[in-house]
């Protein structure tokens, strides 16, 4: 019964395909070569399920421990757009909701043990030697400290970036691949949300105002101001993982 089976060129790590059964269409999502080393399945279908009652990502339908992945296929969806208002302030509410909801999993992403692995990954491909590496990594030591005292902790989505927000033609949004999710600091994915993007430091600091809202303190900024920075650091290293093991990531290698 499965027909017109087509690949989606979509996605920098993992190996999709779209296909029909009836006149249903769906996706069926491999997992890339090398992605068990810092993908944990687990946690991703737990954050899936939570999703999908939150009403943020209802795609899903079911996924193996090996992360062989079926959902429903969005006909004529388009990527968020970081410069249309509509786009971000609906992202930003799905980013509150989810972070807002109290919802748990057994599973963390600490940044810091992610930089560390990935750090130690790098060098043992011996792809730690990128200029002024060393300088970074100081860098993101004494930002450790600075932000050590925040303890802000809920269920993120930790890969929040433009072409995981995905807009229906009714223009419903959803917000799909959870593979990074799990508990952390939210400011992981409003750093990630920026990092990816190309705005100006002046247009990052009104995306931050506006998800804080009556939260907001310049001390509040100055948190997640630092965490963008962690986390850009982070999506760079996994960048250099990626080429490292043949992936081209294009563009995000140097963002």
């Amino acid at each position: 019964d499965i027909e017109k089976i087509s690949p989606i060129k979509a996605g920098l790590t993992n190996t999709s395909f779209k296909f029909s059964v009836a006149e249903d269409q769906y996706v069926y999502r491999h997992p890339g070569k090398g992605t068990e080393d810092y993908i944990n399945r687990n946690s991703e279908a737990s954050s899936m399920e939570i999703a999908k009652k939150l009403g943020i990502d209802n795609t899903y339908i079911y996924m193996d421990e090996k992360g062989w992945k079926i959902s429903y296929y969005i006909d004529g969806a388009r990527n968020l757009d970081y410069h249309n208002k509509e786009d971000v302030s609906q992202a930003l509410r799905y980013l509150k909701l989810l972070h807002s909801s109290e919802e748990t999993t057994e599973y963390k992403f600490d940044i810091w043990n992610q930089i560390d692995s990935f750090l130690h990954l790098l060098a043992e491909e011996q792809r730690d030697d990128f200029e002024d590496m060393n300088d970074l990594v100081s860098l993101i030591e004494k930002l450790k400290i600075e932000l050590s005292n925040d303890q802000e902790y809920c269920l993120c989505h930790c890969d929040s970036y433009d072409p995981n927000f995905l807009i229906d033609k009714q223009n419903k949004m959803y917000l799909i691949d959870w593979e990074y999710s799990g508990m952390s600091h939210p400011a992981v994915d409003l750093g990630t949300f920026i990092a990816c993007s190309d705005y100006k430091i002046e247009e990052a600091i009104e995306i931050i105002k506006e998800y804080l809202g009556e939260r907001y303190t310049p001390d509040k900024l100055r948190i997640y101001l630092g965490y963008t920075a962690v986390i850009s650091f982070y999506w760079f290293l996994w960048a250099l993982h990626q080429d490292s093991l043949g992936k081209n990531v294009g563009r995000y290698l140097y963002i």
